[in-house]
């Protein structure tokens, strides 16, 4: 069975069999120049650390290994075509933008796109035109068949709808009515997938993007268990060029892939394509087990309320619902990471927990007990500001891109233009975009929710935004 190879990390294993004289990038050549520190660390991994040596291909125009385990990826994932992609999926959402939009482009862009889409409106001159997203009691959901039915209406012109599904949340849109829209319009679907590289491995999860997209992106280091930051790009529609797709997956990619991430890339999708229903039916299992403990100390977002607003909902992610229980999330995670127990977000209103591969059933039993000893009383929620709507644009990101910006106190910044993004990461979703106005309900929220301990990228220690001159 072909999907038992793995093209590249066989190669790998092969090549280290025979003693080289190595007069060649890496310089630690293979471990033994790495600083005294990270020898005995990092000596294995740095064996696996090589360049585009005479048998080892060349991701920028792959014609052996990597090109046999993109073809295989392809292949398990029904993609037309797929890419490997050692920049992340930040890297495959610029190229997706890049290899459709022209300048002077309308796309219409769900307003909880990752931030990484912002480079590639700056590089290709297209004109996004943002959907809303719905949410149901503070809780973000998705963008709806009817919103981007609506955007299609307005701008019937535009060239692309690109949309985030899942959510960091794993809430899931409807992209089967979604798609529907987008081909009567003559349109194409991109669709950022970064969350949802293991959907198409069970029936209990929400459908995968595939059948219904041209274009997705997916990080398997986010789900999978790849190396960080280890994503790929597939290609499913036929209207889509391909020479130009890849073109602009070079462009974004460093000319310097790590081989030790290409392999997990490798070694992820055999696992994936031999016992991917095995690995998502656990996932799913301990998932459960540890809502169940969660549920007897805290409110949880369910399935079901996503699928009342008419959404889906992947049930590895748990989303805990802190403000809703009128406890302050960032005092519970803080104490939750005091105690050793790491979790994917935390912000005032929420927390994520992510149920991956590699999660070990006797956590939940631990988190039970440290749960049973948490201070809630001691947690109370002070920092009841909804997000304000999103500001209104003024300016293109390209026009800001180019545009001279100078620091501004945010108490002095309403009236002025954004020159860049203020995003609080995780999730990396941009709470303001460059070249909107800056309103006095945004500025007092970030002023507040700054005063309350959260951490904006955009926003510097001072707290000064940059805006354009």
């Amino acid at each position: 069975m072909e999907q038992n190879k793995a093209p590249i990390w066989d190669k790998l294993k092969k090549y280290q069999k025979k003693e080289h004289i190595w007069l060649h990038v890496p310089a630690h050549c293979g471990g033994a120049g790495l600083p005294p520190p990270l020898q005995g660390e990092f000596a294995a991994w740095a064996r696996y650390d090589l360049t585009e040596l005479p048998g080892l291909d060349d991701l920028a125009e792959p014609g052996g290994i990597i090109a046999r385990a993109q073809m295989l990826a392809a292949r398990a994932f029904g993609a037309a075509e797929t890419f490997f992609l050692v920049n992340g999926a930040s890297a495959g959402v610029r190229a997706m933008i890049r290899a459709v939009c022209n300048p002077g482009d309308i796309i219409l862009i769900g307003r909880n796109a990752h931030r990484s889409h912002l480079e590639a409106l700056a590089f290709t001159g297209a004109e996004p035109r943002y959907l809303p997203v719905a949410e149901a009691g503070g809780m973000p959901l998705n963008v709806t068949a009817e919103a981007v039915r609506d955007g299609l209406r307005r701008f019937p012109q535009a060239k692309a709808v690109f949309i985030t599904s899942p959510s960091y949340y794993g809430v899931a849109a409807d992209l089967a009515a979604i798609a529907e829209l987008t081909r009567e319009a003559r349109a194409l679907l991109l669709v950022d997938e970064a969350h949802g590289a293991h959907f198409a491995f069970s029936q209990d999860l929400p459908e995968p993007a595939g059948p219904y997209c041209d274009l997705r992106v997916q990080s398997w280091h986010k789900t999978l268990g790849a190396l960080t930051p280890g994503a790929v790009l597939h290609c499913h529609g036929e209207r889509i060029d391909r020479k130009r797709l890849r073109r602009a997956v070079q462009e974004v990619q460093t000319s310097s892939p790590s081989y030790p991430l290409l392999a997990t890339l490798d070694a992820v999708r055999r696992e994936m394509a031999l016992r991917g229903a095995k690995t998502t039916a656990e996932m799913l299992r301990m998932a459960a087990g540890l809502r169940r403990v969660l549920r007897d100390f805290l409110p949880l977002f369910e399935r079901r309320e996503a699928r009342q607003s008419g959404f889906d909902l992947d049930e590895t992610r748990i989303t805990v619902l802190a403000a809703r229980a009128g406890i302050c999330g960032l005092a519970l995670g803080r104490h939750l990471s005091e105690q050793g127990i790491e979790v994917e977000l935390y912000n005032p209103h929420h927390l994520l927990a992510i149920v991956s591969p590699g999660y070990k059933v006797e956590w939940t039993g631990q988190l039970a007990g440290i749960l049973a000893g948490m201070p809630f009383s001691e947690m109370a929620q002070t920092f009841d500001r909804p997000l304000p709507p999103p500001p209104p644009p003024v300016c293109l990101p390209r026009e800001v891109y180019f545009r001279p910006a100078k620091p501004v106190k945010l108490e002095e910044a309403v009236g002025d233009v954004a020159a860049e993004a203020v995003v609080c990461s995780p999730p990396g979703i941009p709470l303001l975009l460059p070249g909107e106005r800056i309103t006095a309900e945004i500025a007092e929220y970030l002023i507040a929710a700054r005063q309350y301990g959260v951490v904006f990228q955009g926003i510097d220690s001072l707290g000064r935004i940059n805006v354009c001159q």
